[in-house]
This record gives C-alpha cells, sequence and structure tokens, in this order.
C-alpha cells in the first residue's frame, strides 16, 4: 500500500511534462523508491515495461485522460502496474521463489584441551516457494542446506510443507496441513539480532521448532503458517495443533502424538514486527504469549539415546513456554522462558549428568534487545545496529547437550563444547546495507557451570535474501 501510493504521488508531479521529460522523470521515481527499499528492482523493471506499454497504447489511442476525467490514464496504469507486482495475499494465481544465503566465518579459540575452529561454513542456504494454489489454499515449500548438526536430517532439510485453508478466516481461523512451526514456538528475534536460536528453542519440540500435523491458528504470532487477524481487534491469537512425535517428525507408526496450544494478547493490538531492526519509526507495540505441549510419543531423541546407555523407557513429555515482545521507534526488546519436563513412567533415565533417575527436567531463559542507528545520504548503508541478549540453561536431556554452543560443523570434538548449565553472553553489531542484504557480528562469552566448558566464540555472517 506504502509503496503504491509513494508511486502515483511521484508520478503526479510528471503529468505536465513532455513524454520523453516524463519518461525520465517516472525512471528517478522508481530509482528512488528502489533506494528506499520499497521496490526491488525486478518491480521496478517490471512497473517500467509495463507503463512504457500503456503509454504507447494511449498515445495510438490519443486519449490523454480516462474517462471519468480524474486521473491521467498513465498514472493509473502505472498504479494498477504497481498493485499487479505487489499482488494481494487472497490473489490467485500468487507464487513467489525465494531464498536466504548465510555464509560465515566462526572462531573459537583453542584453549584448557579444547580444540578449537576457525571455519568457514554456511550457516543457512534456503530456497523456498510460497503463494497460492487456489483461492484461499496458501502453500509454502522450504528446503535448507547448512552445516550445523541437526536435531534430525530430513526434518532440518525439509522444514516447511504445507497447505492452508482460509475458509474459516473470519470465524474459527486458518486450517494448516503438513510440516509447520509448532504452535508456541517462540521465534523472534526472527531475522538476524541473534546469529544462533535461543536455547529455549532447542528445548522446545520438534526439528528446528517444526513437525508434521493439522493446526488450527487465528493470528500470526511471529510465524509464517498464517496472516489472519486475532480475535478483539487483532488483540487475542491462538493455535492449536495434533503432530507427529515431538522430535522425529516421521511416520507415527506407534499411534502416540504430540499436542501443543498456545495463546497470546497483544493490548496494541498489532502483530509482532517481522523484523527487530527498524530502519523506520514504528509505534509502541507489545505483547505476551504461553504455550503447553505435551506427548506420549515413544520414539524421541531421548528415549534413542536412553536406548543406547542401556535404558529401553518410554517417557511422558511435557513443555511449557512464555514469550514476551516490546517494540518502540527503533528499540526492539525481547523475552522467552522453556521448561522440559519428561516422566520416565516407573522406569529409570539418565540425565545429562550421567546420574540415574525417574525423570528429566530442564529449562532454559533468554531476555535480549537492540537498537538500530538508520544512516541518511549514504547509498551503500542503510542503518547500524547493536543488540545485546543474556540466557541461562538448565538441561537435564542428554540429546541437548549438543545444542548448547556455538555451531560451527558436525565434527565430533564439538559435543564436548556442549553447556547443560550456565550463562551465554551476546553482543551483536549488525551493518544493513540494503533491504535484502546485512552482515551481523556476534561475539559470545559462555559460562559454563564450575568452569569447565567456558570458552568465547566469533562469528562474522552475510545475510542475503532474494
Amino acid at each position: 500500500m506504502t509503496r503504491g501510493l509513494s508511486l502515483v504521488a511521484g508520478l503526479f508531479f510528471a503529468v505536465s511534462l513532455p513524454a520523453s521529460e516524463g519518461n525520465a522523470y517516472v525512471d528517478a521515481v522508481l530509482e528512488a523508491l528502489a533506494d528506499k527499499g520499497l521496490l526491488t528492482g525486478q518491480e521496478v523493471h517490471d512497473i517500467k515495461l509495463q507503463a512504457r506499454q500503456a503509454q504507447r497504447r494511449q498515445q495510438a489511442d490519443r486519449q490523454p485522460t480516462d474517462a471519468d476525467g480524474g486521473e491521467p490514464g498513465l498514472i493509473r496504469q502505472v498504479a494498477r502496474s504497481v498493485n499487479a507486482a505487489r499482488q494481494p495475499e487472497s490473489g490467485f494465481p500468487n507464487f513467489k521463489v525465494w531464498g536466504r544465503l548465510q555464509p560465515r566465518y566462526t572462531y573459537v579459540q583453542s584453549d584448557g584441551g579444547r580444540e578449537g575452529t576457525s571455519s568457514f561454513t554456511f550457516r543457512r542456504a534456503r530456497i523456498g516457494l510460497k503463494g497460492y494454489m487456489a483461492d484461499k489454499m496458501p502453500f509454502r515449500y522450504q528446503y535448507e542446506a547448512a552445516n550445523e548438526l541437526p536435531g534430525l536430517s530430513n526434518a532440518a532439510n525439509l522444514l516447511d510443507a504445507w497447505v492452508g485453508f482460509e475458509h474459516l478466516r473470519d470465524s474459527l481461523g486458518d486450517i494448516i496441513v503438513g510440516q509447520q512451526f509448532i504452535p508456541g514456538y517462540t521465534r523472534a528475534p526472527q531475522l538476524s539480532a541473534s546469529v544462533e536460536r535461543k536455547f529455549s528453542e532447542f528445548l522446545y519440540p520438534g526439528a528446528a521448532g517444526r513437525a508434521r500435523g493439522i493446526t488450527l491458528r487465528r493470528g500470526d504470532n511471529g510465524l509464517p503458517e498464517t496472516t489472519s487477524q486475532g480475535l478483539f481487534g487483532n488483540r487475542l491469537l491462538y493455535g492449536i495443533g495434533l503432530f507427529n512425535g515431538p522430535d522425529l517428525s516421521l511416520n507415527n507408526d506407534n499411534n502416540e502424538m504430540l499436542f501443543a496450544a498456545t495463546v497470546g494478547w497483544r493490548p496494541t493490538g498489532q502483530s509482532v514486527w517481522p523484523d527487530e531492526y527498524a530502519i523506520k519509526k514504528r509505534g509502541f507495540n507489545y505483547g505476551l504469549n504461553a504455550a503447553y505441549a505435551h506427548s506420549r510419543d515413544t520414539t524421541t531423541l531421548d528415549t534413542g539415546l536412553q536406548a543406547a546407555l542401556g535404558n529401553q523407557v518410554e517417557l511422558d513429555n511435557d513443555w511449557y513456554s512464555l514469550f514476551a515482545d516490546i517494540e518502540y521507534e527503533h528499540w526492539f526488546g525481547w523475552a522467552s522462558w522453556t521448561r522440559f519436563d519428561s516422566d520416565a513412567r516407573g522406569g529409570v533415565v539418565i540425565d545429562s549428568k550421567s546420574v540415574t533417575g525417574s525423570s528429566l527436567s530442564s529449562s532454559a531463559w533468554a531476555i535480549g534487545g537492540s537498537r538500530t542507528f538508520p544512516v541518511s545520504g549514504n547509498p551503500d548503508l542503510q542503518g547500524w545496529a547493536l543488540g545485546f541478549q543474556l540466557q541461562h540453561v538448565d538441561n537435564e536431556h542428554p540429546s541437548r547437550t549438543r545444542f548448547m554452543r556455538a555451531l560451527t560443523g558436525s565434527a565430533p570434538n564439538e559435543l564436548a563444547r556442549g553447556m547443560n548449565r550456565g550463562y551465554a553472553y551476546h553482543a551483536m553489531v549488525t551493518f544493513i546495507l540494503n533491504r535484502n542484504t546485512r552482515i551481523l557480528n556476534e561475539f559470545t562469552h559462555y559460562n559454563g557451570e564450575g568452569g569447565s566448558v567456558d570458552h568465547d566464540a566469533l562469528i562474522s555472517q552475510i545475510q542475503i535474501d532474494f
């Protein structure tokens, strides 16, 4: 909407110019909008092409204005071109190929008998397709290749594969079927404030927060499965779903499934901002979210690990999580907490300290914030930002140990860097070159219980979206 209005306003002043001068003026306006990130290069090309064709038709018909006399024909044609280039969500057909590249350099010092890292890897190399298969039937497909050690290879490669049904959007909500985010996954900050997922996310069920199943959602809660509005003026948001087991996301041969539900409250009626970094000022907005999940699945990462340790057990799993975000002008803040409890149903389990017991209980929390500093007059830099984050983890689940450190590859020695208990201190500096390119730099100090896993990690990462 903003792009369309900006373009039409700019073209209005070019109406009185001759054709050649008007074309140059239109080109200048389009290029200026592209420089400000309001239009992409492909959209500028398409709009110019359609505008020229419209002008030629107009000159051939010798019809300088529309029949209603209210708006010059060229302007209306270009405005329609803008709208066509930015199809509404409910339009059909509407398909888009998109992707994200994140090449990175990671440095971890060799110290205290720990093998260090100095490596170039890919945090992510994603490509996806999203759009509408038919009216009120969106879909999303996303594939990822990465160098990190995933929770499950196939689920980490095929991230999203779902189709939605918006026929009940204004009453119950959107229905989503396929591999998708589990409701309650505390995804924000979402784009680039922190280069690694939070500890609280690693404790939540799913492979990278996703599983295969069916959900009913109303309100986006910062996740891509729905763009619907919540109840009471988008203040009350909710989601409920039934999935295959908690972290394998495969065929559920044992007939035991995962149930998940979430509810959110946003007093301002505004959804969470899709980017934690804001070049333009935004209004005050905040929200609270709570979630619960339960599973009696007998085939999980933890039961598999217990079997390898000699314990054939089944686990009752419960997850509890809270999430909050707040934003104002160029500031963005977040906080999250997750608790993961597993009951062995009378059996014996071995925790991350190699201590036997009848249950496992893990928790993690994170709090952080970022501040964006816009830069004017520099075509190569739109702004830069500072971010800070503090995390704490108390992990008893052996399957999660490997995630509590900098992700640099799949070398076996990295398992020794797993931090089951302790704090992580993050400092981030991000340079926003344009709307599609960022350079992320993060320094993290891991302070483990007893000092046995204390170490620093430095990551510098380029993020390119298309």
